[in-house]
Protein backbone atom coordinates (compact mmCIF):
# COMPACT_ATOMS: atom_id res chain seq x y z
CA UNK A 1 0.00 0.00 0.00
CA UNK A 2 1.29 3.50 -0.78
CA UNK A 3 0.46 5.98 1.29
CA UNK A 4 -1.23 9.96 -0.06
CA UNK A 5 -0.99 13.35 1.49
CA UNK A 6 -3.30 16.14 -0.03
CA UNK A 7 -0.91 19.59 0.68
CA UNK A 8 -3.63 21.70 0.16
CA UNK A 9 -2.96 24.98 -1.90
CA UNK A 10 -1.02 27.02 0.15
CA UNK A 11 1.36 26.70 2.98
CA UNK A 12 0.73 25.10 5.73
CA UNK A 13 -2.73 23.35 4.95
CA UNK A 14 -1.15 19.29 5.58
CA UNK A 15 -3.31 18.16 8.19
CA UNK A 16 -1.86 17.04 11.19
CA UNK A 17 -2.91 13.39 10.09
CA UNK A 18 -1.03 13.98 6.88
CA UNK A 19 2.46 15.06 8.42
CA UNK A 20 2.34 12.30 10.91
CA UNK A 21 2.35 10.22 7.48
CA UNK A 22 5.42 12.03 6.32
CA UNK A 23 7.35 12.16 9.60
CA UNK A 24 7.18 7.89 9.69
CA UNK A 25 7.16 6.89 6.02
CA UNK A 26 10.28 5.59 4.78
CA UNK A 27 10.28 7.08 0.95
CA UNK A 28 8.47 10.65 0.94
CA UNK A 29 8.04 11.75 -2.32
CA UNK A 30 6.78 15.62 -3.91
CA UNK A 31 5.14 15.48 -6.80
CA UNK A 32 7.06 19.06 -7.35
CA UNK A 33 9.08 21.42 -5.37
CA UNK A 34 7.49 24.31 -7.62
CA UNK A 35 5.03 25.33 -5.36
CA UNK A 36 4.23 26.89 -1.79
CA UNK A 37 2.70 23.95 -0.64
CA UNK A 38 6.73 22.82 -0.57
CA UNK A 39 7.59 25.33 2.29
CA UNK A 40 6.31 22.21 4.21
CA UNK A 41 9.57 20.23 3.47
CA UNK A 42 12.21 22.24 4.07
CA UNK A 43 15.18 20.93 6.26
CA UNK A 44 13.88 17.41 5.44
CA UNK A 45 15.22 14.76 3.29
CA UNK A 46 12.55 14.10 0.23
CA UNK A 47 12.69 13.41 -3.15
CA UNK A 48 10.35 15.18 -5.77
CA UNK A 49 8.97 13.91 -9.25
CA UNK A 50 9.70 17.52 -11.39
CA UNK A 51 12.71 15.88 -13.15
CA UNK A 52 9.73 13.26 -14.41
CA UNK A 53 7.89 16.32 -15.65
CA UNK A 54 10.99 17.63 -17.55
CA UNK A 55 11.01 14.18 -19.29
CA UNK A 56 7.39 13.67 -20.10
CA UNK A 57 5.84 14.80 -23.03
CA UNK A 58 2.49 15.13 -21.74
CA UNK A 59 0.83 14.19 -18.37
CA UNK A 60 -0.32 10.74 -19.46
CA UNK A 61 3.22 9.96 -19.39
CA UNK A 62 4.14 12.02 -16.86
CA UNK A 63 1.26 10.57 -14.45
CA UNK A 64 2.86 6.63 -15.92
CA UNK A 65 6.43 7.12 -14.80
CA UNK A 66 5.16 8.84 -11.34
CA UNK A 67 3.27 5.39 -10.48
CA UNK A 68 6.14 3.10 -11.80
CA UNK A 69 8.54 5.42 -9.55
CA UNK A 70 6.65 4.57 -6.42
CA UNK A 71 5.42 1.09 -7.10
CA UNK A 72 9.41 0.47 -7.20
CA UNK A 73 9.88 1.47 -3.74
CA UNK A 74 10.73 -1.05 -0.95
CA UNK A 75 8.82 0.13 2.62
CA UNK A 76 6.41 2.37 3.83
CA UNK A 77 6.28 4.75 0.52
CA UNK A 78 4.19 8.56 0.83
CA UNK A 79 3.22 10.56 -2.27
CA UNK A 80 2.50 14.29 -1.68
CA UNK A 81 0.55 15.91 -3.87
CA UNK A 82 -0.96 19.67 -4.01
CA UNK A 83 -4.93 19.58 -3.24
CA UNK A 84 -6.45 17.09 -1.45
CA UNK A 85 -4.94 14.17 -2.63
CA UNK A 86 -8.21 12.86 -4.20
CA UNK A 87 -8.10 15.27 -7.58
CA UNK A 88 -4.72 14.54 -8.76
CA UNK A 89 -4.91 11.92 -11.92
CA UNK A 90 -1.89 10.34 -11.21
CA UNK A 91 -3.51 9.34 -7.63
CA UNK A 92 -6.30 8.15 -9.71
CA UNK A 93 -4.03 6.29 -11.93
CA UNK A 94 -1.69 5.04 -8.66
CA UNK A 95 -5.23 3.59 -7.36
CA UNK A 96 -5.80 1.44 -10.01
CA UNK A 97 -2.63 -0.23 -9.93
CA UNK A 98 -2.34 -0.62 -5.78
CA UNK A 99 -3.95 -0.38 -2.46
CA UNK A 100 -4.20 3.79 -1.37
CA UNK A 101 -4.30 5.43 1.24
CA UNK A 102 -5.15 9.13 1.00
CA UNK A 103 -4.50 11.96 4.06
CA UNK A 104 -6.78 14.25 2.50
CA UNK A 105 -6.38 18.44 2.82
CA UNK A 106 -7.99 21.54 1.10
CA UNK A 107 -9.33 20.67 -2.81
CA UNK A 108 -7.68 23.03 -5.68
CA UNK A 109 -11.60 22.68 -7.12
CA UNK A 110 -12.90 24.07 -3.74
CA UNK A 111 -9.90 26.29 -3.55
CA UNK A 112 -10.14 27.45 -6.81
CA UNK A 113 -14.32 28.11 -7.29
CA UNK A 114 -14.94 28.69 -3.33
CA UNK A 115 -18.68 28.79 -2.29
CA UNK A 116 -20.11 27.34 -5.00
CA UNK A 117 -21.95 23.72 -5.80
CA UNK A 118 -22.36 21.82 -9.38
CA UNK A 119 -18.92 23.28 -10.46
CA UNK A 120 -16.84 21.34 -13.49
CA UNK A 121 -13.98 20.40 -12.98
CA UNK A 122 -11.18 19.48 -15.94
CA UNK A 123 -7.65 19.62 -16.30
CA UNK A 124 -6.45 22.08 -18.70
CA UNK A 125 -4.70 19.39 -20.51
CA UNK A 126 -7.82 17.23 -21.00
CA UNK A 127 -9.62 20.62 -21.39
CA UNK A 128 -7.29 22.16 -24.65
CA UNK A 129 -6.76 18.08 -25.92
CA UNK A 130 -10.77 17.16 -26.11
CA UNK A 131 -12.02 18.62 -29.13
CA UNK A 132 -15.46 17.47 -28.43
CA UNK A 133 -15.92 19.07 -24.59
CA UNK A 134 -18.18 21.34 -24.31
CA UNK A 135 -20.31 22.66 -20.90
CA UNK A 136 -23.55 24.20 -19.69
CA UNK A 137 -21.89 28.42 -19.04
CA UNK A 138 -24.81 28.21 -16.22
CA UNK A 139 -22.00 26.23 -14.24
CA UNK A 140 -19.18 27.13 -12.55
CA UNK A 141 -16.57 25.69 -14.60
CA UNK A 142 -12.61 25.12 -12.88
CA UNK A 143 -9.47 24.21 -14.60
CA UNK A 144 -6.84 22.46 -12.86
CA UNK A 145 -3.06 22.25 -13.89
CA UNK A 146 -2.71 25.41 -15.80
CA UNK A 147 1.20 24.44 -15.24
CA UNK A 148 2.72 27.18 -18.07
CA UNK A 149 1.91 30.20 -20.07
CA UNK A 150 2.01 27.85 -23.75
CA UNK A 151 -1.05 25.84 -22.17
CA UNK A 152 -2.64 29.00 -20.09
CA UNK A 153 -2.36 30.66 -24.16
CA UNK A 154 -4.00 27.34 -25.28
CA UNK A 155 -6.85 27.30 -22.40
CA UNK A 156 -7.61 31.06 -22.99
CA UNK A 157 -8.08 30.35 -27.04
CA UNK A 158 -11.02 27.52 -26.13
CA UNK A 159 -12.33 29.30 -23.60
CA UNK A 160 -12.80 32.35 -25.90
CA UNK A 161 -14.71 30.79 -28.61
CA UNK A 162 -16.90 28.76 -25.18
CA UNK A 163 -18.10 31.90 -23.54
CA UNK A 164 -16.12 34.44 -25.17
CA UNK A 165 -12.95 36.59 -25.07
CA UNK A 166 -14.36 39.50 -22.77
CA UNK A 167 -16.10 37.17 -20.03
CA UNK A 168 -14.31 37.34 -16.27
CA UNK A 169 -12.45 34.67 -14.99
CA UNK A 170 -10.41 34.42 -12.00
CA UNK A 171 -6.94 32.97 -12.63
CA UNK A 172 -5.80 31.62 -8.97
CA UNK A 173 -7.66 34.39 -6.97
CA UNK A 174 -7.31 37.10 -9.57
CA UNK A 175 -9.76 38.01 -11.36
CA UNK A 176 -8.85 38.64 -15.48
CA UNK A 177 -10.53 38.72 -18.43
CA UNK A 178 -10.77 35.52 -20.73
CA UNK A 179 -8.34 37.30 -23.70
CA UNK A 180 -5.68 38.16 -20.63
CA UNK A 181 -5.54 34.84 -19.12
CA UNK A 182 -1.76 34.19 -19.91
CA UNK A 183 -1.23 37.77 -18.51
CA UNK A 184 1.58 37.29 -15.12
CA UNK A 185 4.70 35.40 -14.89
CA UNK A 186 3.53 32.92 -12.53
CA UNK A 187 2.28 29.71 -13.97
CA UNK A 188 2.42 26.01 -11.59
CA UNK A 189 1.09 22.93 -11.27
CA UNK A 190 -1.24 24.59 -8.40
CA UNK A 191 -2.59 27.84 -11.10
CA UNK A 192 -6.18 27.39 -11.83
CA UNK A 193 -8.91 28.99 -13.70
CA UNK A 194 -12.10 29.71 -12.52
CA UNK A 195 -14.98 31.10 -14.90
CA UNK A 196 -18.45 32.15 -12.52
CA UNK A 197 -21.52 30.56 -14.05
CA UNK A 198 -23.46 32.78 -16.50
CA UNK A 199 -27.47 33.68 -16.84
CA UNK A 200 -29.17 31.81 -20.13
CA UNK A 201 -29.54 35.49 -21.75
CA UNK A 202 -26.27 36.88 -20.73
CA UNK A 203 -24.19 34.60 -22.38
CA UNK A 204 -22.07 35.46 -25.36
CA UNK A 205 -21.32 31.90 -26.82
CA UNK A 206 -24.04 28.93 -26.80
CA UNK A 207 -23.74 25.61 -27.64
CA UNK A 208 -25.98 22.29 -28.72
CA UNK A 209 -27.33 21.76 -25.04
CA UNK A 210 -28.15 25.91 -24.94
CA UNK A 211 -30.89 25.38 -28.51
CA UNK A 212 -32.38 22.12 -26.07
CA UNK A 213 -32.80 24.40 -22.96
CA UNK A 214 -34.40 27.47 -25.44
CA UNK A 215 -36.94 25.24 -27.11
CA UNK A 216 -38.17 23.73 -23.19
CA UNK A 217 -38.44 27.10 -22.19
CA UNK A 218 -40.48 28.47 -25.28
CA UNK A 219 -42.74 24.92 -24.99
CA UNK A 220 -42.51 25.27 -20.91
CA UNK A 221 -45.53 26.46 -18.77
CA UNK A 222 -44.42 30.46 -19.28
CA UNK A 223 -43.15 29.96 -22.84
CA UNK A 224 -44.54 30.92 -26.56
CA UNK A 225 -47.95 30.16 -27.11
CA UNK A 226 -47.66 29.53 -30.43
CA UNK A 227 -44.15 27.18 -29.92
CA UNK A 228 -46.29 25.50 -27.22
CA UNK A 229 -49.20 24.78 -29.95
CA UNK A 230 -46.76 23.18 -32.34
CA UNK A 231 -46.71 19.43 -33.57
CA UNK A 232 -45.04 17.17 -35.58
CA UNK A 233 -47.00 17.70 -38.81
CA UNK A 234 -47.15 21.47 -37.93
CA UNK A 235 -43.72 22.02 -38.64
CA UNK A 236 -42.82 19.31 -40.62
CA UNK A 237 -42.56 21.67 -43.89
CA UNK A 238 -40.44 24.28 -41.64
CA UNK A 239 -37.87 21.68 -41.86
CA UNK A 240 -37.69 21.05 -45.67
CA UNK A 241 -37.89 24.90 -46.29
CA UNK A 242 -34.77 25.82 -44.04
CA UNK A 243 -33.19 22.91 -45.67
CA UNK A 244 -33.46 24.73 -48.97
CA UNK A 245 -32.37 27.98 -47.36
CA UNK A 246 -29.47 26.46 -46.23
CA UNK A 247 -28.54 25.27 -49.66
CA UNK A 248 -29.32 28.85 -51.19
CA UNK A 249 -26.94 30.20 -49.13
CA UNK A 250 -23.93 27.54 -49.64
CA UNK A 251 -24.69 27.14 -53.08
CA UNK A 252 -24.51 31.57 -53.26
CA UNK A 253 -21.05 30.80 -51.12
CA UNK A 254 -22.33 32.94 -48.35
CA UNK A 255 -21.16 31.97 -45.17
CA UNK A 256 -22.74 34.51 -43.04
CA UNK A 257 -26.22 32.97 -44.09
CA UNK A 258 -24.77 29.90 -44.00
CA UNK A 259 -24.20 30.48 -40.10
CA UNK A 260 -27.57 31.31 -39.71
CA UNK A 261 -29.25 28.74 -41.81
CA UNK A 262 -27.60 26.26 -40.49
CA UNK A 263 -28.62 27.07 -36.86
CA UNK A 264 -32.10 27.29 -38.46
CA UNK A 265 -32.03 23.94 -39.73
CA UNK A 266 -30.57 22.72 -36.35
CA UNK A 267 -33.60 24.64 -34.58
CA UNK A 268 -36.47 22.31 -36.36
CA UNK A 269 -34.07 19.01 -35.57
CA UNK A 270 -34.30 20.24 -31.95
CA UNK A 271 -37.84 21.41 -32.10
CA UNK A 272 -38.66 17.51 -33.00
CA UNK A 273 -36.68 16.05 -30.19
CA UNK A 274 -38.44 18.08 -27.83
CA UNK A 275 -42.03 18.01 -29.27
CA UNK A 276 -40.96 14.07 -28.69
CA UNK A 277 -39.99 14.23 -25.51
CA UNK A 278 -43.18 16.33 -24.39
CA UNK A 279 -45.31 13.65 -25.88
CA UNK A 280 -43.38 10.27 -24.31
CA UNK A 281 -42.19 9.02 -27.54
CA UNK A 282 -38.60 10.26 -27.70
CA UNK A 283 -36.24 12.68 -26.55
CA UNK A 284 -33.05 14.07 -27.88
CA UNK A 285 -30.31 12.11 -26.28
CA UNK A 286 -32.49 8.94 -28.08
CA UNK A 287 -31.78 10.90 -31.76
CA UNK A 288 -27.71 11.61 -30.89
CA UNK A 289 -27.29 8.38 -29.60
CA UNK A 290 -28.79 6.83 -32.70
CA UNK A 291 -27.05 9.15 -34.92
CA UNK A 292 -23.96 8.27 -33.36
CA UNK A 293 -24.86 4.40 -33.33
CA UNK A 294 -25.89 4.87 -36.99
CA UNK A 295 -22.17 6.23 -38.14
CA UNK A 296 -20.11 4.34 -36.15
CA UNK A 297 -21.93 0.88 -37.60
CA UNK A 298 -21.95 2.52 -41.34
CA UNK A 299 -17.72 3.46 -40.83
CA UNK A 300 -16.52 -0.14 -40.81
CA UNK A 301 -13.19 1.36 -42.59
CA UNK A 302 -12.98 3.55 -39.65
CA UNK A 303 -14.09 1.70 -36.40
CA UNK A 304 -13.89 -1.93 -37.93
CA UNK A 305 -11.56 -4.14 -40.08
CA UNK A 306 -12.64 -2.78 -43.54
CA UNK A 307 -10.38 -0.97 -45.14
CA UNK A 308 -10.96 1.83 -47.29
CA UNK A 309 -8.21 3.59 -49.40
CA UNK A 310 -9.90 6.19 -51.56
CA UNK A 311 -13.45 7.76 -51.48
CA UNK A 312 -15.16 5.47 -53.76
CA UNK A 313 -13.90 2.49 -51.29
CA UNK A 314 -15.16 4.47 -48.55
CA UNK A 315 -18.62 4.82 -49.90
CA UNK A 316 -18.76 1.46 -51.17
CA UNK A 317 -18.15 0.21 -47.40
CA UNK A 318 -20.86 2.64 -46.47
CA UNK A 319 -23.28 1.21 -48.55
CA UNK A 320 -22.43 -2.19 -47.61
CA UNK A 321 -23.08 -1.14 -44.07
CA UNK A 322 -25.94 0.45 -44.51
CA UNK A 323 -27.58 -2.60 -46.52
CA UNK A 324 -26.81 -4.95 -43.38
CA UNK A 325 -28.36 -1.99 -40.76
CA UNK A 326 -31.29 -2.08 -43.15
CA UNK A 327 -31.64 -5.33 -43.96
CA UNK A 328 -32.98 -4.94 -47.35
CA UNK A 329 -33.98 -7.93 -49.16
CA UNK A 330 -33.40 -7.08 -52.50
CA UNK A 331 -32.79 -4.02 -54.89
CA UNK A 332 -36.28 -3.75 -54.81
CA UNK A 333 -36.94 -3.17 -51.08
CA UNK A 334 -34.22 -0.72 -51.08
CA UNK A 335 -35.97 1.04 -53.67
CA UNK A 336 -39.24 1.06 -51.92
CA UNK A 337 -37.26 2.29 -48.71
CA UNK A 338 -36.22 5.40 -50.50
CA UNK A 339 -38.48 7.93 -48.72
CA UNK A 340 -41.28 9.19 -51.14
CA UNK A 341 -41.15 12.62 -49.65
CA UNK A 342 -37.86 13.64 -51.79
CA UNK A 343 -38.12 16.30 -54.44
CA UNK A 344 -39.29 13.83 -57.62
CA UNK A 345 -35.47 14.61 -59.25
CA UNK A 346 -33.85 13.80 -56.35
CA UNK A 347 -36.02 10.46 -55.99
CA UNK A 348 -35.34 9.42 -59.28
CA UNK A 349 -31.61 9.95 -59.35
CA UNK A 350 -30.97 7.49 -56.08
CA UNK A 351 -33.69 5.31 -57.44
CA UNK A 352 -31.36 4.85 -60.72
CA UNK A 353 -28.30 4.50 -58.34
CA UNK A 354 -29.50 1.61 -56.97
CA UNK A 355 -30.89 0.41 -60.53
CA UNK A 356 -27.13 1.26 -61.81
CA UNK A 357 -25.71 -1.29 -58.56
CA UNK A 358 -28.03 -4.29 -59.57
CA UNK A 359 -26.58 -3.86 -63.15
CA UNK A 360 -29.49 -2.25 -64.86
CA UNK A 361 -27.65 0.78 -66.39
CA UNK A 362 -26.45 2.23 -69.81
CA UNK A 363 -23.27 1.73 -71.23
CA UNK A 364 -22.33 5.15 -71.72
CA UNK A 365 -24.35 8.33 -71.13
CA UNK A 366 -24.21 8.53 -75.43
CA UNK A 367 -26.88 5.54 -74.97
CA UNK A 368 -28.56 7.34 -72.32
CA UNK A 369 -28.92 10.07 -74.80
CA UNK A 370 -30.64 7.72 -77.21
CA UNK A 371 -33.51 6.61 -74.83
CA UNK A 372 -34.05 10.70 -74.16
CA UNK A 373 -34.81 11.26 -78.02
CA UNK A 374 -37.03 7.78 -78.13
CA UNK A 375 -38.90 9.44 -75.16
CA UNK A 376 -39.09 12.85 -76.93
CA UNK A 377 -40.80 11.34 -80.13
CA UNK A 378 -43.37 9.03 -77.42
CA UNK A 379 -44.33 12.16 -75.83
CA UNK A 380 -44.84 13.97 -79.51
CA UNK A 381 -46.85 11.14 -80.20
CA UNK A 382 -48.89 10.70 -76.93
CA UNK A 383 -52.92 11.58 -76.72
CA UNK A 384 -53.49 13.96 -74.33
CA UNK A 385 -54.42 11.38 -71.67
CA UNK A 386 -50.71 9.82 -72.04
CA UNK A 387 -48.90 13.20 -71.83
CA UNK A 388 -48.46 13.12 -68.39
CA UNK A 389 -47.10 9.57 -68.20
CA UNK A 390 -44.63 10.76 -71.15
CA UNK A 391 -43.74 13.35 -69.83
CA UNK A 392 -42.80 11.90 -66.62
CA UNK A 393 -40.74 9.12 -69.02
CA UNK A 394 -39.19 11.50 -70.72
CA UNK A 395 -37.86 13.84 -67.25
CA UNK A 396 -36.80 10.25 -66.09
CA UNK A 397 -34.70 9.73 -68.80
CA UNK A 398 -32.86 12.99 -68.76
CA UNK A 399 -32.14 12.48 -64.98
CA UNK A 400 -30.27 8.92 -66.48
CA UNK A 401 -28.22 10.91 -68.57
CA UNK A 402 -27.13 13.74 -65.95
CA UNK A 403 -26.95 10.57 -63.64
CA UNK A 404 -24.26 9.13 -66.13
CA UNK A 405 -22.41 12.37 -66.61
CA UNK A 406 -22.44 12.59 -62.99
CA UNK A 407 -24.11 15.13 -62.54
CA UNK A 408 -26.84 15.87 -59.81
CA UNK A 409 -30.01 16.54 -61.51
CA UNK A 410 -31.70 18.52 -58.41
CA UNK A 411 -28.76 20.94 -58.59
CA UNK A 412 -28.35 21.49 -61.81
CA UNK A 413 -32.30 22.02 -62.39
CA UNK A 414 -32.05 24.67 -59.67
CA UNK A 415 -29.15 26.44 -61.63
CA UNK A 416 -31.01 26.54 -64.96
CA UNK A 417 -33.79 27.39 -62.69
CA UNK A 418 -31.80 30.73 -61.54
CA UNK A 419 -30.08 31.27 -64.76
CA UNK A 420 -33.50 31.42 -66.69
CA UNK A 421 -34.42 34.41 -64.45
CA UNK A 422 -31.39 36.15 -64.48
CA UNK A 423 -31.67 36.19 -68.31
CA UNK A 424 -35.39 36.97 -68.37
CA UNK A 425 -34.98 40.06 -65.99
CA UNK A 426 -32.64 41.81 -68.23
CA UNK A 427 -34.43 40.82 -71.28
CA UNK A 428 -37.99 42.87 -69.36
CA UNK A 429 -35.34 45.53 -68.45
CA UNK A 430 -34.04 45.95 -71.55
CA UNK A 431 -37.26 46.04 -74.12
CA UNK A 432 -38.23 49.03 -75.40
CA UNK A 433 -42.41 48.22 -75.12
CA UNK A 434 -44.13 45.70 -73.04
CA UNK A 435 -42.86 42.07 -73.26
CA UNK A 436 -45.89 40.85 -74.80
CA UNK A 437 -45.68 43.33 -77.73
CA UNK A 438 -42.29 42.19 -79.00
CA UNK A 439 -41.80 40.04 -81.77
CA UNK A 440 -40.13 36.51 -81.02
CA UNK A 441 -36.74 37.89 -83.07
CA UNK A 442 -36.68 41.40 -80.97
CA UNK A 443 -36.72 38.72 -77.73
CA UNK A 444 -34.29 36.10 -78.73
CA UNK A 445 -31.87 39.40 -79.73
CA UNK A 446 -32.08 40.63 -75.68
CA UNK A 447 -31.79 36.84 -75.12
CA UNK A 448 -28.83 36.92 -77.32
CA UNK A 449 -27.34 39.65 -75.06
CA UNK A 450 -28.29 38.38 -71.95
CA UNK A 451 -26.62 35.33 -72.46
CA UNK A 452 -23.71 37.31 -73.54
CA UNK A 453 -23.74 39.01 -70.03
CA UNK A 454 -23.78 35.75 -67.96
CA UNK A 455 -20.37 35.06 -70.07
Amino acid sequence: MIEVVGLGCRKGQITMEGAEAVAKAKHVFVKTAKTDTFAFFEGKEVSTMDDVYDSSENFDELDEKIVARLLAQKGRTVYCVNGSGYDDKSVALLASRTDVKVYPSVSRAVSAAGFTTGAVFISAYDFVGDRAFDYDASLPLVITDVDDRYIAQEVKLKLADLIGDEEKVFVSGKERIVAEIDFGKKFDYSTTIYCPPKDFTDKKRYGFQDVVELLYRLRGENGCPWDRAQTHESIRSNLVEEAYELVDAINNKDIDNMIEETGDVLLQAVFHGVIGEDCGEFDMRDATTALVKKLIGRHEHVFGDVVARTAEEGLAAWDRAKGKEKHYKSFADKMDKTSKSLPSLMRAYKIQKTAAKAGMDFASPEDAAEKLAEETKELFAASPEERENEGGDLLFAAVNVLRALKVEPEVALAKAVEKFCKRFCYVEEHCTKPMNECTSEELDALWRKAKDEDR
